[in-house]
């Protein structure tokens, strides 16, 4: 079978941190045929760490997807304001899409990204890598097979001290957001995600939100109550200026309850005692390259379901409205 050939379009922290050490682990499937940045140096960087030489280098995304016939997908990894518009053009250029999250900044946009691939005829998924977290992965897997009954609830306490020097607070479009929520559309769909991977779809979200400090962009903190339409009821607290010792998920249901662990989930049982449910750790973007990877090669069964991303950031959005007229909003999918 032929490589798939990858142009990445992005070559920032997450492409060069996270994606480059997944993709470099997957060589024997895929090539990166070329590499994209507006600032050509970044790009000029990740050819350079790859092995590509300057022929492979692009500072026009535009450019690039139109003289590079034989392109099998892109990796998008951009501000998040130019995930949709990039997204919908490489679609319609017909290649298949990895677009970093969020999937979009406005619900309209987030409901689109979930009819590309039918609607273009092509693979795309939202780079949600917490989808593929193990741990996430086996609390759900615990949840399914009825360990602790029937889940009520869940509370989650994200909070975490971000410096303003920050290596990801020093991008200038976290810091200066041009989209709603900031750090809290940013990160917060993360949390949403592996809510909805426990708890089922959000039905409806009442928060309050706040701005801490302002140089971490428009807003760095949301408390909010989200119900899924299971009936559970999900407590997620999120802050960029919070220092905690406690971020650990933990699910209640009506025979037991499950705390999140490193390399472990933690059963606890009504008599008291303990078990540990174990699982090996590994890298959720390697894990996410191979399902996208398989996708293309016709084996689409690991991929996320589409409606998932959208409503992740539907969810968020729902937060910042809710903040705004002090009601509950109704997600609708």
């Amino acid at each position: 079978m032929n490589k798939i050939k990858l142009a990445i379009i992005g070559c920032g922290i997450i492409t060069k941190e996270a994606h480059l050490p997944a993709l470099k682990r997957l060589t024997d499937r895929m090539e990166v045929a070329a590499v994209c940045n507006r600032t050509a140096s970044k790009a000029e960087d990740i050819a350079e760490e790859l092995g590509l030489d300057h022929s492979a280098v692009w500072t026009d995304w535009k450019k690039m997807i139109s003289e590079l016939k034989d392109l099998d997908a892109v990796l998008i990894a951009l501000p998040i304001t130019m995930n949709y518009e990039v997204s919908r053009a490489c679609c319609q250029a017909g290649l298949a899409v990895l677009c970093e999250k969020p999937a979009a900044m406005t619900a309209r946009e987030a409901e689109e990204t979930a009819t590309f691939s039918t609607q273009f005829g092509v693979t795309y998924m939202t780079a949600e890598n917490f989808h593929y977290d193990r741990g996430f992965l086996k609390a759900a897997e615990l949840v399914k097979a009825g360990k602790i009954g029937n889940v009520h609830s869940m509370s989650w306490n994200v909070l975490s001290w971000m410096e303003v020097d920050n290596k990801y607070n020093k991008t200038e479009w976290r810091a200066h957001n041009e989209y709603p929520g900031g750090y809290v559309l940013d990160g917060g769909v993360h949390f949403v995600h592996a809510l909805q991977m426990i708890g089922g779809p959000v039905e409806s979200v009442f928060a309050h939100t706040a701005s801490v400090d302002g140089r971490l962009g428009t807003m760095d903190t949301a408390m909010s109550l989200i119900r899924h339409k299971s009936g559970c009821v999900s407590s997620l607290n999120m802050g960029w200026r919070s220092a905690s010792d406690d971020g650990a998920l933990r699910i209640f249901g009506d025979k037991g309850s499950l705390i999140m662990g490193r390399g472990n989930v933690k059963e606890l049982k009504p008599d008291g005692t303990e078990e540990l449910h174990t699982f090996e750790e590994e890298s959720s973007f390697y894990l996410q390259w191979s399902a996208f990877l398989d996708a293309l090669e016709g084996k689409k069964e690991g991929l996320i379901p589409e409606r998932m991303p959208a409503d992740d950031v539907k969810t968020v959005l729902a937060m910042i409205e809710s903040e705004k007229n002090g009601m509950a909003v109704t997600i609708n999918s």
